[in-house]
């Protein structure tokens, strides 16, 4: 995953629910994006769920929390005034 990030080509948002199994993907992946230059986001949002499962399935089953981020994200990052050159 570190590889494919320093070679993106269009900016990321990386989100866990902070009870997530592991917190590590989003603050490595989001260290390798600062360290490559690549615009990004990341967000741990509160615990979902009560155990570490259902932390896990928040990207999957945590549409309602995360949906108006990930919109403003792409508004922010990927409107056609958002990208230099673009039309």
């Amino acid at each position: 995953m570190l590889r494919a990030v320093k070679q993106a080509k269009a900016p990321i948002f990386f989100f866990q629910a902070e009870n997530d199994y592991d917190l590590a993907p989003t603050r490595l992946l989001s260290a390798a994006m600062t360290d490559a230059g690549k615009p990004f986001e990341a967000k741990i949002y509160p615990p979902f769920g009560k155990s570490h499962q259902d932390g896990h399935t928040f990207g999957y089953f945590g549409s309602a929390v995360w949906e108006n981020d990930v919109f403003q994200f792409l508004d922010r990052h990927c409107a056609v005034d958002a990208v230099p050159g673009a039309f």
